[in-house]
């Protein structure tokens, strides 16, 4: 039998999708094979279910380096900042005080943790940045490290130090995995793992038709709809732009703009609400603020449009709209296109481009034969490609391999 510890290194009070992940991957592997323990560094909702599935739950504290000092008030120190070389000696004065106040510290109680529950791998689920205590603890301990990267990071001299210690360098995506090799960041073996859908955990609890009729949609008018926090990097002004041309061939036509506004896109949904106002969109385009029956309203549209605007390593809630049998339109950026075959399982459009969208949109909205044919392939596909099954496994190979190669 393999010990794995799992590291989730995050704080906010929030379980976010790293543990989440995480938490969808302990549940689906075999514990026969394998016996899962946790470390966090703060208190998470989550571990009464983890103990309920027999997983111990341990924690780790971290000290922060302030972001915020008092020198921040002297224009002198900003002018000093622009010097190139002072710039550097700051620059390395900030991760040595990291690594003697933040992270060797985590490091040395975290070693304590994989020594007590006897660790043959562990698993580090917050990327190389910010799990370089993580990478520390099992370099003390010759611990063979795996670590997930779900993200398009940003990398110094120190992550590529990092990596070098790092066993299986695990990406989510192609994408991910060339961002990584481009500046340099590789570990002893490298993969690409794709997340999952735990379909489980995204079913409709409730008919369509009562949700469309909630929605005020009664006439069976096509629905496309937007889903998650509103902010600018999320690009739902594109998908206004693209209504703008959508009415005018297929007046019947409504979308939605599904999440809450997150905090930093406060003006944007301000902006947001003025240009559907100017392009006298009120009656064809509602926001439905948060939502907790995600699954339920998604399931209420016809089409899952994904818009934005800046690269995404992965894109989730395409997989769930493809998962409820629905046509997805997606900007072409980032992991995005590996989850899409374009014309087959989807369609792809250019991040930010709403005249290609509304192109894409329309035989969709025209077309319930077509939403039909390729939102079938799309639920087949994900199914097949994206299952938790097929996760854990290669998850599992992983483990395996490294306990044999130590």
């Amino acid at each position: 039998m393999v010990r794995v510890l799992f590291v989730e290194a995050s704080s906010g009070g929030v379980v976010g999708g790293s543990l989440t992940g995480l938490h969808h991957l302990i549940r689906g592997l075999d514990r026969a094979r394998i016996a899962s323990a946790m470390a966090l560094y703060e208190h998470k909702e989550i571990e009464a279910e983890l103990r309920d599935m027999s997983v111990p739950v341990h924690h780790v504290s971290r000290r922060r380096v302030p972001k915020q000092h008092a020198l921040l008030q002297y224009d002198g120190y900003h002018r000093a900042k622009s010097v190139d070389a002072v710039r550097s000696v700051l620059g390395l004065l900030r991760q040595s005080l990291r690594i003697a106040i933040e992270e060797f510290p985590a490091a040395t109680q975290l070693a304590r943790v994989i020594r007590r529950v006897g660790a043959d791998v562990v698993h580090l689920g917050n990327g190389v940045r910010a799990n370089f205590d993580g990478i520390l603890a099992c370099w003390l301990t010759r611990t063979p490290c795996v670590c997930h990267v779900k993200g398009f990071e940003k990398y110094s001299n120190r992550e590529r130090w990092a990596a070098r210690h790092i066993d299986a360098l695990v990406c989510m995506t192609e994408a991910v995995r060339a961002h990584c090799l481009q500046h340099g960041v590789q570990g002893r073996t490298t993969h690409v793992v794709y997340d999952a859908l735990d379909e489980t955990e995204f079913t409709p609890q409730r008919d369509a038709v009562a949700v469309r009729a909630e929605l005020g949609i009664t006439n069976g008018s096509p629905c496309i709809g937007v889903v998650g926090n509103v902010q600018e990097w999320k690009g739902q002004a594109v998908l206004v732009e693209a209504m703008a041309h959508i009415i005018d061939r297929v007046p019947k036509a409504h979308a939605f703009i599904v999440g809450g506004v997150h905090r930093a896109g406060t003006a944007y949904n301000e902006r947001l609400k003025q240009r559907i106002r100017e392009l006298h969109l009120d009656g064809a385009l509602s926001a439905t603020g948060f939502r907790s029956d995600v699954a339920d309203v998604m399931n209420a549209l016809d089409v899952i449009v994904h818009t934005s605007v800046r690269p995404e390593p992965f894109g989730r809630v395409i997989l769930e709209g493809m998962f409820l049998g629905k046509p997805v339109v997606a900007s072409a950026a980032g992991g995005v296109p590996e989850l899409i075959r374009d014309g087959e399982t989807g369609f792809l459009t250019p991040p930010g481009d709403a005249t290609g969208l509304a192109e894409r949109l329309i035989p969709l909205l025209q077309d319930p034969v077509l939403r039909e044919r390729i939102g079938q392939r799309a639920r087949a596909w994900v199914r097949e490609q994206f299952s938790l099954q097929r996760h854990v496994a290669a998850m599992s190979t992983i483990y395996e391999s490294l306990t044999r190669t130590h």
